[in-house]
């Protein structure tokens, strides 16, 4: 469950390449006070993150209180960096200090109006579960901004702690540092001090080094289902509005509903959790692999800036072609159990078991191998029971895998065994893994548990083998059916031989059963 507090609409982002290469030497001011962060403040309304700087997403509840506490009782907090440029006054270094502040005088820890505008509101339940448990423990150890505020006309009104911080409210500054120089300047400065102290993530950092590759639009707009700040801005009205409905619509596919822990329901996120690192990681080579032709898959630095928003277009429209085959009620939907196919036996989400498979199917679209789908729908109740009943081993199997091997040892797994089921040939867990080139004995390892509690691990293992076990079926193929995201209802004696839709005549399938494999 995710416990950070999203603050990214604290503070609006600008795209450096809009500012001039002019060197800023004017005088500027030494320090910030928090009056600058009140609205109708001049300082406030040029306040801007460069769009190249990571979501204010990474710190928790209990981080924000503490800070806020510290900046009261006047103790030493890290300079803020900044950089003025002829149209605004963007945050280099101390981006989660300055929104916390705003959060905290606005009352608006990522679920509040200003939240709720920047991102139509559509907030993830996380996100609400966040905010309140920050402002349930900004309210224990400080106290509303609204409060300490009226303290300082009125000290009566207080307790002997409060009326000192509300002493202070309004006369302890953060220190400044401030970046002279050009644009270019001062992005380097940002990636030089992102190097040392809490360094960028590895993901993060090639996300923002390539921001403007087609790869990395598409998946910032994905992870915020075409909402929050809008890093294609600059294209055309009609080609924003492709990319943002291109955008939700695979949030849908791939991350709902929002699950928690332990699991207690089979309708399952494809893409797992919307953790804001590791949903992006994925969504970065989800896009690669989906947008692969029949010779390669380009990384996202091998792609050119998109400067008119048409390959970012057209990398989501591909994304969809193969998203619609996985899951959804189009006819070559093969609706794929994520339980299945995407998590392990204790209900977590797997990336390798997914970008196998979505490696597996685009390299069956661009070769047009119809055949595939044909043998894979032949073979899938056997293969299903396969993979059921070797989760555990399987994910033992990935452990002992490089990770750069994980995915496309996914995909020849699950490519031998359709070869072998659909030609009605029996497979071995032992000959599955000597075909993935690995040797030794199968052992299947459990860790005994510790205390008599269960932990949510355990409660979720428990529940998704009981579920999966009772799981309907499709009458067709005898794979699992996921009919909260993909069904179709078969007219089991034809329309065309006088069937009735009656519900006697009809069952549930897969829609590639239903509509491209029966016929």
């Amino acid at each position: 469950m995710a416990t950070r507090v999203n603050l990214d609409a604290m503070i609006p982002r600008a795209d450096f390449a809009t500012e001039d290469n002019t060197d800023y030497t004017i005088d500027l001011f030494t320090n910030f006070p928090i009056a600058n962060l009140e609205n109708g403040n001049p300082i406030r309304t040029l306040l801007r993150k460069p769009d190249f700087q990571r979501e204010t997403n990474h710190w928790d509840p209990r981080q924000i209180a503490t800070f806020i506490a510290s900046f009261l009782d006047s103790e030493l907090i890290p300079s803020l960096i900044l950089w003025k440029s002829s149209s605004y006054i963007f945050v280099i270094d101390g981006g989660h200090r300055l929104s916390a502040l705003r959060a905290w005088i606005e009352d608006d820890y990522g679920d509040g109006p200003i939240s709720q505008k920047f991102y139509n509101n559509d907030i993830s339940d996380d996100a609400r579960r966040a905010a309140r448990r920050a402002r349930q423990l900004v309210e224990q150890k400080v106290g509303r901004f609204s409060l300490l505020k009226s303290i300082v006309n009125n000290a009566s009104q207080g307790d002997e702690l409060q009326t000192r911080r509300a002493g202070r409210l309004f006369t302890r500054s953060l220190n400044l540092q401030w970046v002279q120089g050009s644009a270019s300047v001062a992005e380097t400065s940002f990636f030089k001090i992102n190097s040392q102290g809490t360094p960028l993530d590895d993901t993060e950092e090639m996300l923002l080094r390539n921001r403007r590759k087609p790869i990395a639009i598409g998946a910032r707009a994905i992870l915020r289902s075409g909402t929050g700040h809008k890093y294609w801005s600059a294209f055309e009205p009609g080609l924003q509005k492709q990319i943002e409905n291109s955008a939700e619509e695979l949030f849908k596919l791939l991350f709902e509903p929002e699950v928690d822990q332990p699991v207690k329901t089979l309708d399952l996120p494809l893409g797992g959790s919307v953790s804001p690192v590791d949903a992006l990681s994925l969504l970065i080579e989800f896009l690669s692999i989906a947008n692969s032709t029949q010779t390669e898959t380009k990384n996202i630095s091998a792609y050119e800036d998109d400067a008119t928003g048409e390959e970012t277009a057209s990398i989501l429209k591909r994304a969809i072609e193969v998203t619609r085959r996985i899951t959804g009620n189009d006819k070559g939907s093969l609706g794929l159990h994520p339980a299945v196919y995407f998590y392990n036996e204790r209900g977590k989400h797997s990336r390798f078991l997914f970008l196998g498979m979505v490696t597996l199917i685009t390299s069956k679209l661009r070769n047009n191998d119809k055949e595939f789908f044909r043998r894979f729908t032949l073979a899938r109740r056997k293969l299903e029971a396969f993979l059921i009943e070797n989760k555990s081993l399987v994910g033992i199997l990935l452990q002992n895998m490089s990770k750069r091997t994980r995915v496309s040892k996914m995909r020849d797994l699950v490519e031998f065994l359709v070869a072998n089921f659909s030609a009605d040939r029996e497979v071995r867990i032992e000959q599955a893994i000597e075909h993935l080139g690995a040797r030794g004995r199968v052992y299947d390892i459990t860790t005994a548990a510790q205390n008599a509690s269960f932990s949510e691990e355990a409660k979720s293992a428990m529940y998704v083998k009981r579920a999966v076990a009772s799981a309907i079926s499709c009458n067709l193929c005898g794979g699992l059916l996921d009919p909260q995201k993909s069904v179709s209802y078969d007219h089991i004696l034809r329309v065309r031989d006088g069937g009735k839709g009656d519900v006697e005549n009809g069952d549930l399938t897969h829609p590639y059963c239903n509509q491209s494999f029966k016929n």
